[in-house]
């Protein structure tokens, strides 16, 4: 009776789970609509109706928030607390889980795929899905005798909504993900070239020759050779429309009136401490260690166990071994803020002494009054700037401006202001010449100016001098690079060494010997995949190269090969194939999804929005 009411339990959980998953994928799945055809038409979608859109399924604004918001609650359910910064990855998260949902819904009804009642019961009763299983776990481990037992008797359990969930949600996407697999074939050729790759030493003696050796044969381009270049490639120097701001900012930092009123509270809480109150209830109540709490309604008092010294910070670890039993020392200040320890004792361990102590951390934290300051400055700021403009705000206020240069619609970083993306949201919704109204992150308070706005198109030739520059250098030496090492190739085929020729050029890479599985990376060469191929297919005594390398080319002499283990294989060869064959059926897969992202109709409406 008590394991079958625990099931009963559990399984009203997991069933509104279930349900709440079925939910949100109609809802993601776009079976609540789309757009009006007006809109379709014209290749618009209105961001009052929508946040985005993929192929004409609309992303609703409330569909957003709730998917954003679970995110949020999972993560604060850890203890952690969320930056401005990780605001933005959830957000960016959500938004491609979306698109990709979408794009999964849409390829499951092009592709026609239907479930019947026989595959859910198949399923059911030889497959059932992990989530199911999870409902029957007992010693960590799925039971199926009791599993089976549901199955079987009618009225035990409502398996309506699992067949639901089954139906509409995970055997569409069970039977898609076998139709993207089918491609994925592995070869017995590349079974034995990963048991080689994994298995087998290579011994190898070589030269490298890398940018170091032909630097100064490599003529450096001059601006009508980066010009010609830039003119032959200008697809490359496409760029979205970018934003130019100034803005003046306020550090949100503590003053001397919030030192001092965390002082005060300091006192009164030694007082107690020292007259005899409950120091784990006092730390309980004050301390601001996030490290302290265990639930929302209860914490570790404080509690640091035993530690000895080098363990704490200096000034920290100084207090508390300078302290008797039961004494309470503080306030002692670190990088984390205020501390009021409570020695509880003391033991040798070895040749090392420790202490066992509980703390009260305080933080200094701006004060309302503080906030409310640095917010004034910025808002009088903000109405002289607007009324007399930007530069003779600054002379007015004596405050200096930075600037953040080609700021794309995306970005989240401004110039030394770190994570700003409230403002970034401004910039693409205000016009050129605009001055902002005081603008907040989690570290700054600030006025923006929008200076200029650089349109899509090519980056101008100046604005891309350093890019051209990078490039057709690297070009010219890794063209020098394999030049030369033709010619030290044929040196080498006519009975020169490799010490002659670093002899001769110092700036070679000479490697005498290295033994390596061709999984590692050899010494100076690396493990590209040149390297790797050109490897595979040699023998003990080969001279090989000239061999593509990340950093120039190789010459590589193959000193031995160890033998091929029959043993080994036979023991390794189907775990390799599973392996191998779970790689590449994630890289179709991710290779399949990003095509139909790249080929989809995606309408973002988000910067109206954040």
């Amino acid at each position: 009776m008590g394991m079958m009411t625990t099931l009963r339990n559990r399984m009203h959980f997991v069933l509104w789970a279930l349900l709440a998953l079925f939910v949100l994928s109609m809802t993601i799945g776009g079976l609540v609509g789309g757009a009006n055809i007006i809109d379709q038409l014209l290749g618009r979608v209105s961001p009052s109706e929508a946040i985005g859109a993929v192929n004409g399924s609309l992303i609703k604004p409330d569909q957003f928030n709730q998917a954003v918001n679970a995110r949020m609650e999972s993560i604060r359910n850890s203890g952690a607390q969320i930056t401005d910064q990780q605001m933005d990855a959830i957000r960016e998260e959500v938004w491609n889980a979306f698109i990709e949902e979408r794009l999964t819904e849409q390829a499951i009804d092009d592709l026609g795929i239907t479930v019947g009642d026989d595959e859910i019961i198949y399923q059911l009763e030889h497959n059932p899905p992990n989530e199911i299983q999870r409902l029957f776990y007992a010693n960590n481990a799925f039971d199926r005798d009791t599993y089976n037992q549901a199955l079987n008797t009618p009225g035990m359990i409502d398996w309506e909504p699992i067949e639901s969930w089954m139906r509409h949600f995970y055997i569409p996407r069970f039977k898609l993900q076998q139709f993207i697999n089918m491609s994925a074939i592995v070869s017995d050729g590349d079974v034995k070239n990963e048991f080689i790759k994994r298995n087998v030493d290579f011994t190898i003696s070589a030269l490298h020759i890398t940018s170091r050796a032909i630097e100064d044969a490599v003529q450096k381009p001059t601006d009508e050779d980066m010009l010609a270049n830039y003119k032959s490639r200008l697809e490359d120097f496409e760029q979205d429309e970018k934003r130019h701001l100034s803005y003046v900012s306020w550090a949100k930092a503590p003053n001397a009136e919030d030192t001092l009123n965390v002082m005060g509270e300091i006192e009164t809480i030694m007082a107690q401490a020292r007259n005899e109150q409950d120091f784990v209830t006092l730390a309980n109540i004050h301390t601001q260690d996030p490290s302290n709490q265990v639930s929302p309604d209860s914490g570790r008092g404080g509690d640091l166990g035993w530690f000895g010294k080098g363990q704490m910070v200096p000034a920290f670890e100084t207090a508390a071994f300078s302290a008797q039993k039961g004494d309470v020392v503080g306030p002692v200040l670190s990088q984390f803020g205020y501390h009021i320890i409570k020695v509880e004792d003391f033991r040798n361990k070895g040749e090392e002494k420790q202490v066992k102590a509980r703390h009260i951390l305080l933080k200094v934290n701006m004060g309302q009054n503080t906030q409310s300051n640095y917010r004034r400055k910025a808002t009088l700021f903000s109405y002289d700037a607007q009324d007399y403009g930007f530069s003779a705000a600054q002379d007015s206020h004596k405050v200096q401006s930075m600037s953040a240069k080609s700021i794309g619609e995306k970005d989240i970083f401004l110039g030394t202001l770190g994570p700003f993306r409230s403002a970034v949201r401004w910039a693409f919704n205000a016009e050129e010449g605009a001055i902002s109204d005081p603008l907040e992150s989690n570290d700054y308070y600030a006025v923006f100016s929008l200076d200029s706005i650089t349109p899509a198109g090519v980056a101008p030739f100046e604005e891309s001098k350093i890019q051209v520059r990078a490039s057709l250098s690297r070009e010219r030496e890794n063209n020098a690079a394999e030049k030369l090492a033709i010619e030290l190739k044929d040196l080498l085929d006519g009975g020169a060494s490799f010490a002659s020729l670093k002899k001769d050029n110092d700036k070679l890479d000479l490697i005498p010997s290295d033994v390596k599985k061709l999984s590692g990376s050899f010494i100076s060469l690396g493990k590209s995949d040149q390297v790797i191929g050109a490897l595979l297919n040699a023998k003990s005594g080969n001279l090989i190269g000239p061999v593509k390398t990340f950093r120039g080319y190789g010459i590589i002499q193959v000193k031995n090969i160890s033998s091929f283990d029959s043993t080994a294989w036979n023991v390794q060869k189907d775990l390799i194939r599973l392996d191998l064959v779970r790689q590449k059926q994630n890289r179709i897969y991710q290779s399949w999804m990003t095509d139909l992202i790249d080929n989809a109709d995606i309408v973002d409406n988000r910067k109206y929005y954040f």
